[in-house]
């Protein structure tokens, strides 16, 4: 907060945080000796492991390489013999999903939308409940698309691992939590785990609300 006050006309206050949280980095240090120096130092890059017994280990690295990841994997364990191959890598020039056509571009202050799934936008604007809002950013089509399509099988997949409303606003996403039970529970047969996310939801909420 004190570093915002740098950036912000208004100084926010303890009662403006939506929702706190923590992340751990998995960083592997090759080097026994440089245990313990900052961590700013050592290398993101992910490391694969195979050993002779036929275990593969990955450590290290981010989600923004995980495709890069994949590759060295799956390249390791060819090599080793573990797996047949069956032609070279294609995912360097594979799209991601959505990302065919398009190419309007959208500023940082647009609010989530249909837009946001790029060349997919259209069968998200088919589903049920394109209109009805269900939190800034997230209608009920959206959540039914990460049913689908996304393979969200509970509260938490939807409001966590796909529209990231929990990180967001913790809040809101709590208050959320009935409307995207009732819509995973009519699309599968699946428990949508509704309490156990709203007791994890309370974790983010700042003291101050």
């Amino acid at each position: 907060m004190r570093e915002c006050e740098n950036f912000f006309a208004i100084a926010p206050k303890r009662s403006d945080i939506r929702s706190a949280w923590v992340g751990l980095r998995p960083l592997v240090n090759h080097n026994p000796a440089e245990t313990g120096r900052e961590t700013k130092s050592i290398s993101r890059e992910h490391t694969v492991i195979v050993r002779p017994e036929g275990l593969v280990t990955v450590t290290g690295g981010k989600w923004t390489t995980y495709r890069s990841m994949a590759e060295d994997v799956l390249d390791r364990c060819g090599n080793a013999g573990l797996i047949a191959l069956g032609g070279p890598c294609v995912s360097a020039k594979t799209q991601l999903g959505g990302a065919t056509g398009g190419g309007q571009r959208y500023t940082l202050a647009e609010q989530a939308g249909p837009h946001s799934y790029g060349s997919e936008a259209n069968v998200v604007e088919a589903l049920p409940g394109a209109d009805r809002v269900i939190a800034p950013g997230l209608t009920e089509a959206m959540a039914r698309f990460a049913v689908r399509y996304e393979f969200a099988r509970n509260v938490e997949d939807v409001l966590a691992r796909r529209s990231r409303l929990l990180f967001l606003d913790a809040k809101a996403a709590m208050e959320s939590a009935d409307a995207i039970a009732e819509i995973i529970e009519s699309e599968t047969e699946a428990p949508s785990r509704k309490a156990e996310f709203k007791a994890l939801a309370k974790k983010y909420l700042h003291p101050s609300h």
